[in-house]
């Protein structure tokens, strides 16, 4: 992650430090992040350059420090138990609690991707964010794909580029109708792929 310059913990700092990952949040939303601008943020925030600067050291910390809350929401989705009555209701489950963090960070999720095609430092965390997730999920297919000559980690990272591909693809936060169709549909699709992975090959 980027530097980040020290800043007392107050109440009021915490409020200024929120105010200006919001403006940051909705600036890149809307001039997306190459276009974007410190100014452009400090202007939407109603502050001084000094006090971003503060906070920030450049446009990327601010990024970063949205990136952080992403993050740990799915990194929670990651170490969730897979708890269910039956495998179709676990994998639904599971599907339906990631596509709701991308769906709650669809502006931070679509500008990380834009800024990790052409910095390697975002790159390199979603990668790590990546991985996190595709091993959990290949932690859970091991027990059914033991006997079977698939690698768990080729099939759980299909899976998450499945669900990661469908829920940051114009997903809107307040279309409920439209997440459960997406959860309903992606979680169909896994239970049936991992039905077909079990089968005998021949």
């Amino acid at each position: 992650m980027s530097d980040v310059p020290a800043v007392p913990r107050t109440s009021r700092g915490e409020r200024t430090a929120a105010r200006l990952r919001d403006a940051a949040r909705q600036v890149f939303a809307e001039r997306g992040y190459a276009a974007a601008r410190v100014e452009d943020v400090v202007a939407a925030a109603g502050v001084s350059h000094g006090t971003f600067y503060t906070y920030f050291t450049n446009k990327a910390g601010a990024l970063d420090a949205l990136i952080d809350e992403t993050a740990r929401e799915l990194q929670t989705v990651v170490e969730e138990p897979w708890d269910a009555p039956d495998a179709a209701q676990a994998i639904a489950t599971v599907i339906e609690r990631f596509v709701d963090v991308f769906a709650d960070h669809a502006d931070v999720v679509g500008t990380w991707l834009e800024a990790s095609a052409h910095e390697p430092h975002f790159r390199q965390r979603l990668r790590e964010v990546r991985d996190g997730y595709i091993a959990r999920v290949a932690q859970q297919l091991d027990p059914a794909l033991a006997s079977t000559p698939h690698d768990p980690k080729v099939a759980a990272a299909a899976l998450v580029a499945m669900v990661e591909g469908y829920a940051t693809q114009g997903l809107r936060a307040d279309d409920a109708e439209d997440r459960a169709s997406r959860v309903r549909t992606l979680a169909a699709l896994w239970f049936g792929g991992l039905l077909g992975l079990t089968q005998p090959i021949g």
